[in-house]
């Protein structure tokens, strides 16, 4: 595999519920193996688990959760990818800054160079696609 391009699946499931938590600490630890000959680290890499909380969040409250987890490193950019069993895609809501919640796609969408949904055979796929950290 070539030094620049990498892939990490974890398979999630409802017994890895009711939040984001194992999926999160797959990201760092994941982040933290890196790619040689240093790991990610810094603003970049923080922003990749701030993307991927999101998107396992918006699994876990709005479908009946997350599938899986997809990181891939592919020549500069990092995609951060939740695949669940829902075909309706996220929601952007209207930002709203007095509201406590509702902000997660307004997130990702900031901090993301592109993102997206694509349908799969077992529901649909939300990526989102940063700079590599």
């Amino acid at each position: 595999m070539d030094r620049r391009t990498r892939h990490w699946h974890l398979p999630l499931g409802p017994v890895d519920g009711p939040g984001p938590q194992v999926g999160v600490a797959y990201v760092r630890r994941a982040l933290a193996r890196g790619s040689a000959p240093a790991p990610f680290e810094g603003p970049g890499a923080n922003d990749a688990l701030l993307v991927a909380c999101e998107l396992l969040a918006n699994a876990y409250l709005h479908t009946p959760g997350p599938l899986c987890l997809d990181l891939d490193l592919n020549h500069g950019t990092l995609t951060v990818s939740v695949t669940d069993a829902s075909t309706r895609p996220p929601v952007v809501r209207p930002y709203r800054p007095q509201e406590p919640h509702g902000h997660g796609m307004h997130i990702v969408d900031r901090l993301a160079v592109t993102w997206g949904v694509t349908p799969v055979p077992s529901g649909k796929t939300v990526w989102a696609v940063l700079p590599a950290p």
